[in-house]
Parts: structure tokens; sequence; C-alpha cells
């Protein structure tokens, strides 16, 4: 076996794992919402789908989550699955019975999330060991009777948990949620016995593990997600810190399992592209050194079986905890076990439809893998083979018509693929151009690769017209010629076009990326839209000793999740790009700019500009649709030939027409 320590199985507590990966908890927004919509709802057939879907794909553990114990912490976000409610348990089986199917062990990830939540419909505060506010509002300090009632009904919520049919509980004591903030100095500022020395700051955390042990019995695994650090410096807890910490809990025979995390709540804990692999592992790797013998889980952006192997093999973890990575393939397992790894759809940390989603109150989603939360209609299970094998002709070769040729060609069409470049992956070769996200290639590698292997006859450097398609004699084409970078398309935020724009200086942000470095040595760059473009060309241009004003309308980049916005801006800047916000480009005279600040008003002038860069909306290359509109018995564009849009909706696009034809 290529990972045979990946693929041995693992004692957990009283019950055996048939491999060291796990799913790990998340929340997805795909619990069942309540008959009030804004109240706590449940698990239910969507989430068990989706959770199931992994456990076939060969996982050894399925941890569902996070589940609320209590209502003072079920508000944070829409639909919390409240654990504590008897109703939960009956829903709990829509859960454990899916992937216990798949002969995977289902665990529930239970939680309390402190001083990490409002009140804005529950008018309930925030309760938190001190007044240390972790959130949008100041947390209430716990009363000792209020600590009495929750961690009764941390155990009411094992038991529920247990009658569900779940195997194992993992208690949340990580991410700035509220067994986190009891164990850390930063938060806790109490003097009574739950606070000082760490001992008294570990009391809650003990009556809890405690508690819910005593309620579920021997043959439950039970364990800690523990913060591995803080990474906060001064004062806060480090990784020794967790060692002590999580050796203290074996001591006391109260966790069978530490999945050992790091970072806090909000920015830290869904670390984008910008982050390297296995940045978690040193923290795993601390706590396992300083236990005797309780298994210790490492997570955060382990990509690979190899990745994964090697964690083990190097005796940093004796398992590994993947989210992302099985979200985007949920057969991550299965092809690594069965020699098949290369063809794993990476996750790219991109963070777009699974994080940030949820910052948009949405279900997630996932960039690679469109079928995320529609496994009922795009799941495994639902590919059907087409009744007639057809001719079909997809036109364009970037991520949405690549989708579309390897999903056509699996359901058993013959398809050729035309692309006028010289390479496959239309747009995303330019985005993976972008300091630090190299990554995003794997959109477009991973779908190319998928047509070889699947037979599409793939045709580069050919410019399609109508007439050249129609001599292909199709039976289906799929127009997926997608859009064009634009200097004067509308914006939301900042009128169009900008006086002075038709002038020779005056480049796109796409053409400004190809000529980068043939720009003149000042540049201003206006960004009309918020995502990542004039982020990512500003801080490349200055890489290359350019002086750049990075103008934008908004406050910040209102289209990035806020994880790669605090990764990304701050690498901009560092490299030398001069930030302004709430800034219009009024003006573009002969090599100068006039920008208006929009809170005062006042406006400056800069002179001795040598290029000008405008990232406003693109629009589509839809001529060839509308020439073919008519002449072929199935015709459909995909993607940006549609509307210009983020990369997902290409890729679901292609994949929805390709299971259409």
């Amino acid at each position: 076996m290529e990972f045979p320590r990946l693929f041995s199985t693992l004692r957990i507590g009283p019950v055996e794992a048939r491999n060291r990966v796990l799913f790990g908890a998340h929340f997805t927004m795909f619990s069942e919402p309540a008959r009030r919509f804004g109240e706590p709802g449940f698990y239910g057939e969507r989430l068990g789908r989706y959770l199931a879907e992994r456990a076939r794909g060969g996982v050894g553990v399925v941890i569902a989550g996070q589940a609320q114990v209590h209502p003072s912490t079920a508000y944070q976000m829409a639909n919390n699955a409240a654990a504590w409610d008897p109703d939960s348990v009956t829903h709990f089986r829509r859960v454990t019975d899916p992937i216990h199917e798949h002969r995977a062990l289902a665990f529930l990830q239970l939680a309390h999330n402190g001083g990490v939540n409002h009140g804005a419909w529950s008018k309930l505060p925030a309760l938190a060991p001190s007044d240390v506010a972790n959130y949008f509002e100041p947390p209430k300090r716990l009363e000792k009777h209020e600590i009495r009632e929750l961690v009764e009904h941390f155990a009411t919520s094992a038991r529920n948990a247990v009658a569900g049919g779940f195997d194992g509980i993992e208690i949340h004591g990580a991410h700035g949620y509220l067994i986190h903030e009891f164990l850390s100095p930063k938060s806790n500022r109490r003097t009574d016995e739950y606070g000082g020395s760490l001992e008294n700051r570990m009391r809650f955390g003990v009556e809890v593990l405690t508690a819910v042990r005593e309620a579920v019995g021997d043959q439950v695994a039970v364990g800690l997600r523990l913060v591995g650090d803080e990474e906060m410096g001064g004062g806060g807890l480090t990784a020794d810190d967790a060692g002590a910490i999580g050796a203290r809990f074996e001591e006391l025979g109260l966790v069978d399992f530490l999945n050992v995390s790091i970072g806090l709540s909000g920015v830290g804990m869904v670390r984008p592209l910008y982050a390297p692999h296995l940045l978690g592992v040193y923290a795993a790797h601390t706590v396992k050194k300083a236990v005797r013998a309780v298994p210790v889980f490492a997570v955060h952006r382990i990509l690979t079986p190899e990745e994964a192997e090697g964690v083990l093999e190097r005796e940093e973890a004796d398992a590994v905890t993947l989210v992302r990575a099985l979200i985007a393939d949920p057969d991550w397992v299965a092809k690594a076990q069965t020699g098949a790894s290369p063809t794993i759809r990476l996750c790219t940390g991109s963070n777009q439809g699974c994080y940030g989603n949820l910052l948009q109150g949405l279900p997630v989603t996932c960039v690679q893998n469109p079928a995320v939360g529609r496994e009922a209609e795009l799941g495994h299970g639902t590919w059907v083979r087409a009744a007639t094998s057809k001719r079909v002709v997809v036109v364009g070769g970037g991520p949405g018509g690549l989708e579309a040729a390897w999903v056509a060609a699996a359901r058993g069409h013959s398809v050729i693929l035309l692309e006028r470049g010289a390479e496959l992956g239309g747009k995303i070769r330019l985005a993976q151009q972008l300091p630090g996200r190299g990554e995003l290639a794997d959109f477009a590698d991973w779908r190319a690769d998928e047509c070889r292997r699947r037979g599409v006859e793939i045709h580069l450097n050919r410019e399609a017209s109508a007439a050249s398609v129609l001599a292909l004699d199709p039976d289906a084409v799929v127009v997926a010629t997608g859009g064009r970078a634009t200097l004067d398309a509308a914006s939301k935020f900042h009128p169009m076009p900008v006086p002075g724009s038709e002038q020779e200086f005056v480049f796109d942000h796409e053409r400004a990326l190809c000529e980068a470095e043939a720009l003149g040595p000042r540049v201003v760059i206006l960004d009309a839209v918020g995502h990542i473009e004039g982020i990512g060309l500003g801080e490349l241009l200055a890489g290359l000793g350019k002086e750049v004003v990075l103008v934008m309308p908004m406050p910040t980049p209102l289209c990035l999740d806020a994880e790669t916005l605090a990764a990304a801006l701050p690498r901009a800047v560092r490299a030398g790009v001069d930030w302004n916000p709430t800034t219009a480009l009024a003006e573009i005279g002969d090599h100068a700019v006039t920008l208006i600040d929009l809170f005062s008003g006042r406006a400056r002038t800069i002179d001795g500009v040598d290029h000008v860069v405008i990232r406003t909306h693109g629009l589509p290359n839809d001529r060839l649709y509308f020439e073919l509109e008519g002449r072929v018995p199935e015709l459909v564009r995909v993607g940006d030939a549609v509307a210009v849009r983020p990369a997902d909706r290409a890729i679901f696009d292609g994949h929805r027409a390709a299971r259409r034809l």
C-alpha cells in the first residue's frame, strides 16, 4: 500500500477507526431551519447526505458539527443545530445512519461559542469567563450558577448525541470559544477558582468533560478540540501550553483524543492559499510529545495523501483532520487508497465558496466541487449515462468549458473541445499569476487532466466560428467562450467610464497583468469591483520595483472573504503599494490623474503617471452563441459567456449543462 500509516486502523478510546483520516467538524448551514426563522434548527437529511458522501469516500471518522449546547450560543449563525433539545435525537439519526451505512464512525462536536456570539435576534448577552470582548458585543461574565447550568447542558447534549447514534463526542475547546476562553489568560481574568493558575483555568473544561463522560458511558469516545496555539504572543497560549493542558486532561482520564487546532475565531480559522501547507502541524506535534498515549490529530492545510502520510511518518500526530480537502473531493481517501492520488481534485484554498459563503450567511459550496450541498441532485449515485451518445462540441477551454467537456464525456458523449489559445485554462491562467495564488491552477489543471482521461478530443489554437462549429456536425454545442475585460463597464461603486480612459496608456487589468514588466515605473490602479485583481496586481507590480497607487471607492475589498483579505491586503501594502480606500478616480489627464477622497471631497493630482490600470466588470463574449442560435439541435452557454462572474459559477454552469445533454 502506498500510504501504509494513513490506512492503518486507529484505536480511539472504546472505538476503532478503519484509517487515520477524519473529516473534521465545520459549520455548513445545512441544518434544517426551525419552524420560525431565526430560531435554532436541527440536523437533517441534507447534512446527512453531505457527510455520508465523505464516509462513502472512505474516511475513518466523520465529525459532525458544530452542534450547540445551550440557547445562549445558538444564534451566532442562522440554522445553528440545537443539541440540548430532546427533539434533536431523531434528527441526529438522519446524520448517523447514513454515515454508518458506509462503515465510518460518527462523532459529534459539541460547542458553546462563549463570547463569540451576538444578540442581534435573540437579544441574549454573550457569555464568557470575563468581560473581555471577543466578537461584536462585550460579553457578560459568567456567574457560578450559570457555569453549572452550562455544564449540565453539555451533559444533556452528549446524552442526546449518543441516543442519536453518535460513536464519539468532541468537545470544542479551541478557536476562542468558551472552554478556550477559560483556558487562556488573555480572556480569563477571573480571581475565583475558575481563574488564575492553569489548574483553575482548566476547571471548567474538566467539569464539562467529566459530566460528558458520566453522561455517555464507557462505550463512546470523548475528546477535545484543543487550542494548539493562540498565535498572539505576549501572554497568549502557546503550543507548549497546549501540551501541558493536553497532558493534564490525559492524566485525569478525561480524553480519548486531542484534535489540535491553532488560531482564534474569525480570521485565523480557515487559512487561505497564502498560508503554507501543514501550518498547524507543529502544535499537534508539541502536544503529542507531551502526552503519553492519547491519540493526537493534526489539522490545517493538509491537502495531499503524501503530506498526510508524512505527518504520520514523522510521528507528528496519530491522525489527520481534513475539511476543505474533503469538501473539494469526497473520494480523496478512496483515490489515495487505490493508487489514484494523482486524480484527487485538490482544495486550492481560495475560500470563495466555503468560508466566503458562510460570512454572507449562505450554505457552503465549493469552487472545485459543484455537488457540495446538492448531493441529492449532483452527488454520488446521481450520475446517469446519456440515453443516446451525442456528438458534443465545447467551445472554450476555461474552467466552465473544461467542466462541461469532462462531464459530458463521462456520461458517454463524444466530445470535441476547441480552444483558441495555446493552453487550456482560460482566465485561471491569469489568476494564478498573481502573487501567492499559484494553487488556483488546479481549477484548470485537474479538469484538463480529467478531459484527457475521459477521451475528450482537444484542439488548441483553434478559433471557432459558426461555420467551423457547424462543419463538425454537432448534436449539441456548449459555448464557453468566456468574457473580456473592459475599461468602461458599469460598476456599482464608481462612475464609468472615467474621463480620459480612452488614452493609450490606460490598460484594463488583464492587459496590465500580461504586460506587467513593460509597464512604466509609476502606475495608478483603480479597483471598482473589490475583489483580488487590484490588490494582487498591485503587489505584483510593486514587487517589480514600480511605484503603485491603488485606488478603491469602497472602504474595503467587499468581495473578498475576511481570511483572504487579511492576508492579501497587508502583503500588497508591505510590498510598497500605496492603498487609498474610499477614493475615486475622477479624471485621467495627460499622464496625470485626479483623485477624490469620497469622505472629505478633497481632490489631489498625481503627475508623472506612466500607466493607469482600470479594474471594472467584464462583458461576455457571446457573439458565437447568438450566431449558432437555432442552427444546432442543442445549444447552451456557460460561465462568463453568460455573464462575467467568479469561477465557481462557470464550473457549476458547465457541470449542470453537461448533466442535461
